[in-house]
């Protein structure tokens, strides 16, 4: 039987996303259009990301 997780991945707030490394590869004016959101978490970041520059589809 699988263990649930109760614990949430950590959100993070836009500003310190604009600052990251893992985000330095995109212009910090397009970043800042990418996400919009108050917070998130790096998945739901690296989506919008993903899916701005057509990574997803």
């Amino acid at each position: 039987m699988k263990k649930e997780s109760t614990t949430e991945e950590k959100r993070y707030k836009r500003e310190a996303l604009l600052k990251s490394k893992r985000f330095s590869h995109v212009q910090k004016d397009f970043l800042g259009a990418i996400l919009k959101e108050e917070t998130y978490t790096m998945a739901e970041a690296q989506k919008a990301v993903d899916a701005f520059f057509g990574g997803e589809k």
